[in-house]
This record gives structure tokens, sequence and C-alpha cells, in this order.
């Protein structure tokens, strides 16, 4: 089960712990498979119109171009949280384990603090399109801020996630002597 268990399930730290994850597993896991299955089968559709009726969706490529913004900007929580990013482990693996914990402990606030940055960036990007009304330049004029908001959606569920990270590296180093 989860890393902290030891401790009361009542405590609130634990508590926002599982309601992270969840909201993780739920919004960045299950719903982008969903946006998957989605893409696949408005891509089928294109074809089929294409191909049989002559006449292709207008919106098919408009649309994938966001669902592939979705998939891969809100999936970065979930892909974390199931250890799916990139590691280096060449060093790493061959130090102590009470070595290790701390250079994790770090290399997470660093992660943590990056998306500070995104945040701010996407939440000036959300701002700025909804000032100037940006919309698409295809013929169905999508307001531009309803695809956009996707970006800091999913730049939040990082940090979210990443804080949860924070957390259990943090209950980790305390512990002597567990592999984590």
């Amino acid at each position: 089960m989860n890393e902290i268990n030891h401790y009361d399930k009542k405590n609130g730290l634990q508590k926002a712990i599982n309601i992270i994850e969840k909201m993780t597993d739920l919004l960045s896991g299950r719903l982008q498979a969903v946006i998957i299955f989605l893409l696949m089968a408005m891509l089928l559709i294109e074809v089929l119109t294409r191909y049989v009726l002559q006449s292709p969706l207008s919106i098919a490529e408009e649309m994938g171009g966001y669902f592939l913004v979705s998939i891969t900007f809100i999936g970065l929580a979930y892909t974390w949280k199931e250890k799916g990013h990139v590691r280096v482990t060449l060093l790493i693996s061959r130090l102590p384990e009470k070595a290790v914990r701390p250079i994790r402990f770090i290399t997470l606030l660093l992660a943590t603090a990056f998306t500070l940055p995104l945040i701010k960036a996407c939440y000036d990007l959300l701002t700025d399109s909804l000032l100037f009304e940006s919309r698409s330049g295809s013929w169905l004029r999508t307001p531009l801020v309803y695809p956009q908001s996707i970006l800091l959606i999913g730049a939040v569920l990082l940090f979210l996630q990443l804080m949860v990270e924070v957390i259990k590296a943090l209950i980790a180093m305390k512990k002597p002597g567990e592999n984590h």
C-alpha cells in the first residue's frame, strides 16, 4: 500500500497524500486513458469519412492536437507517480541508501521548484488568451483559453504529485535502514 501506512490513518498529512494520489490516478491516469480512446475513435472516423465518404472531418486535426497536449501534459503527474519518467541511476545505484535518500530529497525539491515557474507561465498564457480573446486559426475558431487551460491543470497536478513525493522522501530519510 502506501509507504507511510504505519502512521495513523486519521493523520491530516496522510489524508492529503491520499487525496492527491487519488486525484492523480483519476485525472492524470484514467481520464487520459479515456482521451486516448476518444483520439483513436476520432482518427478512425476521420479515415473512414476521408476514404469512404470522400469528405474528411474538419475538426480531427485540431481536436487531435488538443487531445495530444492533454495526454502529454496532464499525464505528467501520473507518469511521475508511476516512476515512468526517464531516470539515470548509474551513480545512484552504487551509493549506499544513507546517501541516496538525501540526494533523492534534493532532486525532488529541485523538480518541485521547477514546476513553479511553469505554473506561472501557464497562468500568464491563460490570462493573455482571455485578455486578447485568442482563438485558433481554424474554421472552428476555438477559444484558446480552453485547450491552454490543460497546460495549467497539468502543471498544477505535477506540482501536487511532486509535493507528495517530497513528503514521502522526507519521511523515508527519517527512517533508518528501510528501503523506499
